[in-house]
């Protein structure tokens, strides 16, 4: 499906039926990652996989930044008229999630980030070291974003509202104790750490998170 928000078309997936639940992606992937849980999902509720501009099927735009995918979302959410969505967000996903939740407290009652960080020194060394030899060679926008953004505060953190969930793998690309001490900041929020799983293994073409989405969204549906 196409929809037009903010001067730009941004393609997405809907499915089921039942109180809205949007699945954000992360860097450089598209909404087809979360092809194996969007069918068990939409047993329970209406579920909107977003592709962000340059990503998947959605137009291209100029420059990309996180805060201009955080205006896509709310756009996206105030067009369809959306009232009071759950979130999901995977790794940039997670951050633009986190970004919502804290510009718009009323939008968002529940908030569940997969692998994102609050600032670029929350990544493992060797994943910054891999991010700068890639923006070397590749100058890639979505690259170069990674390396300076984001920069989300305390204060800011301080400002969700939503019952958050942040979910890390044991052996992810950000840093545990990074997940768990920007969630000690959210005021009604948990963190879940993912035994033996990697960045992506826990969530792209899984259904590893099921389970827990379920408890955690479904409880309150």
């Amino acid at each position: 499906m196409r929809i037009k928000v903010n001067d730009v078309e941004l393609n997405y997936q809907q499915a089921g039926s039942g109180h809205p639940l949007i699945l954000l992606h992360g860097n450089q992937e598209d909404s087809t990652i979360f092809d194996k849980i969007i069918a068990p999902l939409a047993l329970y509720y209406t579920v909107y996989a977003l592709d962000a501009r340059g990503h998947g099927l959605s137009e291209s735009t100029g420059e990309y930044h996180y805060q201009t995918y955080v205006g896509d979302v709310a756009a996206f959410i105030r067009k369809l008229d959306l009232r009071h969505p759950f979130v999901f967000g995977y790794s940039d996903g997670g951050i633009v999630g986190l970004m919502l939740a804290s510009q718009y407290p009323n939008l968002v009652p529940r908030l569940m980030v997969a692998g994102a960080n609050v600032h670029p020194n929350g990544l493992l060394k060797r994943e910054q070291v891999k991010n700068n030899f890639l923006n070397f060679f590749q100058r890639k926008q979505e690259v170069t974003m990674m390396l300076t953004e984001p920069d989300i505060t305390n204060t800011e953190l301080q400002r969700i509202r939503a019952k958050t969930l942040c979910v890390v793998g044991e052996k992810d690309v950000v840093k545990v104790e990074h997940t768990r001490e920007f969630a000690e900041q959210i005021p009604d929020s948990r963190i879940v750490v993912m035994p033996r799983q990697t960045h992506a293994s826990y969530v792209v073409h899984s259904l590893k998170l099921l389970g827990l989405m379920k408890d955690f969204f479904i409880e309150e549906s």
